[in-house]
């Protein structure tokens, strides 16, 4: 057995009181009104530091299935969100000697519902990932305290946890930038059959709309992340045609960006000059393409650190946490030459 970690010891690496982390790690901290940010931190660090590891066998997670394991379960693997945020998740669990996977929902209902039951084992705690947090799933997690947290996803008919990035200030800042180069004409270039894509669409054309009332907005929507041949490409065409071609497209999804850009370049139609472009998400090789594009930052590493210290706290309390909240992650926008200059 190692060196014994000491209350002193990660109080100095939290930069808190050894009072404060006592509280924490002696289930007090409620009592005392310390912030579940906080707790989460103190938690967190303490598991890193192997606190845990030199406690008595009945004091240790009762929470403990098969191992020390953690899931992520997402609605597809095609997302390129899950590629920037899968690697940091891993990172932090790892940190605190928890192995991380991502499970593919199944599409059939009757099926996953019995799938969840399973995962319950196997598992120590789950994130759900967009619309992975369906109402069931959520339900049934939330009745058995079963430790979870929700994440890119809002859902107010349950008290649960959630992460997520601040969308209306995103939304708020793009709305900004686009006032400032005095576009008039733009269109929302969003995909076919995603059901988060209509209340999100919806958010960001009255963001827009509320900041430039005279502003007129087009919205297409296109299949997966390939151009269509047929209907949609032909509407696209028409955004580009004067005397009311679009000055700007908006993006809403980084997957869609390079084939929008390659569709773009076959038609010979540039890039800031002929049509401006501003995508709503990171993709990787933005900064390096030609031009460098202009994106909404969802600060993906701050993602995983929160979801990760939040899902932590859960476990270590099987799921009774005294508190449930949603914590936003404020975005940045990254200005590059693609949306043309100021």
């Amino acid at each position: 057995m190692g060196k014994r970690v000491k209350i002193k010891d990660i109080a100095e690496k939290c930069g808190f009181s050894n009072t404060l982390v006592s509280m924490v790690l002696n289930d007090k901290a409620s009592q005392h009104g310390i912030k579940p940010d906080t707790q989460e931190k103190v938690l967190f660090i303490a598991r890193q530091m192997g606190y845990f590891e030199n406690m008595s066998v009945e004091k240790r997670t009762p929470r403990t299935p098969a191992g020390n394991i953690v899931g992520m379960i997402v609605p597809d693997l095609h997302n390129h969100f899950l590629f920037e945020i899968c690697p940091l998740l891993n990172n932090a669990f790892a940190s605190i000697g928890l192995t991380f996977c991502v499970i593919s929902k199944n599409r059939n209902e009757e099926r996953f519902e019995t799938v969840i039951k399973e995962l319950k084992k196997i598992f120590n705690g789950l994130i759900l990932y967009g619309d992975a947090a369906d109402d069931m799933t959520v339900r049934a997690l939330n009745k058995s305290h079963y430790p979870f947290v929700v994440l890119e996803k809002t859902i107010t008919r349950h008290r649960i946890n959630e992460v997520n990035s601040d969308y209306i200030e995103a939304c708020r800042l793009v709305a900004m930038h686009i006032l400032k180069l005095d576009y008039k004409r733009i269109s929302v270039i969003e995909k076919k059959n995603c059901s988060n894509c209509m209340i999100e669409t919806k958010l960001l054309v009255e963001s827009i709309q509320n900041i430039i009332p005279e502003i007129n907005i087009s919205r297409y929507a296109i299949t997966g992340n390939v151009i269509p041949d047929a209907v949609d490409t032909g509407e696209l065409i028409k955004a580009l045609r004067p005397p009311e071609a679009s000055q700007l497209f908006l993006v809403k999804h980084s997957e869609l960006v390079y084939p929008l850009l390659s569709f773009l370049k076959k038609k010979r139609i540039r890039v800031p000059s002929d049509i401006a472009l501003i995508a709503m998400d990171n993709g990787v090789g933005f900064s390096l393409l030609d031009p460098p594009v202009t994106r909404i930052n969802r600060k993906y590493s701050s993602l995983a650190v929160k979801t990760s210290q939040m899902l932590w706290s859960e476990v270590k309390n099987n799921g009774r946490s005294k508190y449930k909240r949603s914590v936003k992650i404020t975005p940045e926008l990254i200005v590059e030459k693609s949306c043309g200059s100021v």
